[in-house]
């Protein structure tokens, strides 16, 4: 087998980059491109981004002061993977355990493994700031969204983030270490060899191969979605801005590095989409060619709508699915659907579950 191929990162094209940023240019300049952009020195002024530039030891005082002790989820890996968190060999599991411990405290392993070689890799990921820090997140807040979106705090040392998506806009602020994002568009699913979907480092299907040294022999496809990337290092102060659907690897680049991310839907959602994706593997990929070519139709007229409004000829109060969801239609919907879920179970059960859920009035 050949030797995996190193990607250089300084011949990928660079993320484009917003100084200055408000509400107005984020809405009107930088969501509508749907693409990733970088907010230099968006979070510059933030009382913990200047504890960062300090010192380590001023960052931690900053976080163990305002700390509730509270633990949290932690993921640990020995140093022989590199800071890279991935699935084993033998894709038998994930490369590395979980422990739990408060978020002052991880800081404060971070630091103690901070100038060893080969340290173990230390993450903990999308930690919400009102439950842990609540201090935090009023002394450090973000101005420049309109929709909610609950601050959550990433921290680890030298570690990589493995290939992925996120199904909700977000913007990562940078507050200690720096970072290197790859980028991909949603259109190079097919050219990123995405592992089991119901296992994935980071609970979000990932890639299976190893930005860091991509193996092009085994994965020749990935060559396309290269050709197709941009990359961009970000630092202390600095935020990006990441679209739902993006796929993208994240390096921590020093042996510190925390940030604070804020995701957002940018419309309402009824229900996951990925548990429809779920729903149709169940429903839909065991049957024929034929039959899964019907189905194809069905959801390209109804669901994606690839022909414009499926239903014209009906009067707009007289749609139902297809129309306004009322609150009483929702339900009806979420019935059926439980009925489906629940068809392999015993009667018995599954009214039982049908009953708890809604109660007859």
């Amino acid at each position: 087998m050949a030797a995996p191929d190193l990607v250089d990162y300084c011949a990928l094209p660079k993320t484009a980059e917003w100084r200055n940023v408000d509400l107005k240019t984020l809405r009107g300049e930088i969501i509508p491109r749907d693409r990733p952009a970088v907010l230099k020195g968006l979070v510059r002024d933030w009382p913990m981004v200047r504890a960062s530039r300090q010192s380590d030891g001023a960052l931690y005082e900053y976080i163990r002061s305002r700390d509730q002790n509270r633990p949290i989820r932690i993921l640990i890996g020995k140093p022989d993977i590199k800071g890279v968190y991935f699935y084993r060999e033998d894709m038998t599991g994930l490369n590395f355990e979980f422990a739990q411990q408060p978020f002052h405290q991880a800081l404060a392993h971070i630091l103690a493994c901070k100038d060893q070689q080969d340290p173990p890799a230390i993450y903990t990921g999308a930690t919400l700031v009102s439950e842990t820090c609540p201090e935090v997140a009023r002394e450090n807040s973000l101005d420049i969204l309109d929709k909610p979106a609950r601050p959550r705090m990433w921290l680890g040392n030298a570690v990589t983030a493995a290939t992925h998506y996120d199904s909700m806009h977000g913007v990562n602020c940078m507050v200690a270490g720096r970072k290197r994002f790859v980028f991909f568009p949603p259109d190079q699913l097919p050219n990123l060899y995405i592992g089991p979907l119901d296992m994935a480092p980071g609970g979000q299907p990932t890639s299976m191969v190893k930005l860091s040294a991509p193996d092009l022999d085994r994965y020749p496809r990935f060559a396309q979605a290269l050709a197709a990337a941009e990359t961009v290092d970000v630092e202390p102060g600095d935020a990006i801005f990441i679209p739902n659907m993006w796929w993208h690897n994240v390096e921590s680049l020093d042996p510190v590095n925390l940030s604070v991310n804020y995701w957002w839907l940018e419309e309402p959602e009824k229900a996951e989409p990925f548990a429809a994706l779920a729903h149709a593997l169940m429903a839909i990929t065991p049957l024929s060619a034929s039959r899964r070519e019907m189905w194809h139709r069905m959801f390209e007229h109804y669901v994606f709508q690839s022909g414009g409004d499926p239903v014209p000829y009906l009067p707009a109060d007289r749609r139902g699915m297809l129309g306004t969801l009322s609150p009483e239609l929702e339900t009806h919907m979420r019935t059926q659907l439980i009925r489906s879920l629940t068809k392999p179970m015993p009667a018995q059960l599954r009214e039982q579950i049908l009953r708890l859920l809604w109660p007859v009035r």
